[in-house]
């Protein structure tokens, strides 16, 4: 994720009318030329602004993984089973029921396959799922600190590495 000067300061300041001399891509700051409005940010204050836009957005593409692992399944007793919101609310339904669950509840997993429920297997499911949604936020904070603390955040790759991210259904 590589921001140059001049999207920084199209974001950030936007009040700054400038052009540019040269091939953009060379991403140089002396080749920035104000032309009007607020004058043109020193290189160290567009320095800090990219670094922490960098930040910015990696977070939020760990969150993304973050939220897309925990909507992703879990796998119980030999079979995946879905975690959306919905799901979650189902399985709350089922744990409420707790031994007065009816019989022969048939559950479709992510596979398609479909298994009867049980109250075992409804506490089993919910009780991987909290144990999952820990481990992936671990993980995604574990990414934040690491991706922060480098000296190069625009190079942090948090979908590879350590901490691994638990398995989700397809992979």
């Amino acid at each position: 994720m590589t921001i140059k000067y001049i999207d920084a300061i199209s974001e950030g300041f936007p009040n700054t009318q400038f052009s540019y001399i040269g091939n953009v891509s060379d991403n140089i700051y002396e080749n920035i030329v104000w032309e009007s409005g607020d004058p043109i940010p020193e290189k160290s204050v567009l320095d800090t602004w990219i670094s922490a836009k960098v930040k910015t957005d990696l977070w939020r593409l760990i969150q993304a993984e973050r939220d897309r692992r925990k909507s992703a399944g879990v796998y119980v007793a030999g079979n995946w089973f879905h975690t959306d919101d919905t799901s979650r609310i189902q399985f709350l339904g089922l744990l409420m029921y707790g031994a007065n669950m009816p019989n022969n509840i048939m559950w479709k997993t992510m596979s398609g396959n479909f298994v009867q429920m049980t109250p075992t297997l409804a506490q089993q499911i919910f009780g991987t799922i909290g144990a999952k949604d820990t481990a992936i936020f671990t993980v995604a904070e574990t990414h934040r600190a690491q991706m922060t603390a480098s000296s190069d955040p625009s190079s942090y790759n948090y979908l590879t590495g350590s901490p691994a991210w638990p398995t989700v259904y397809g992979e």
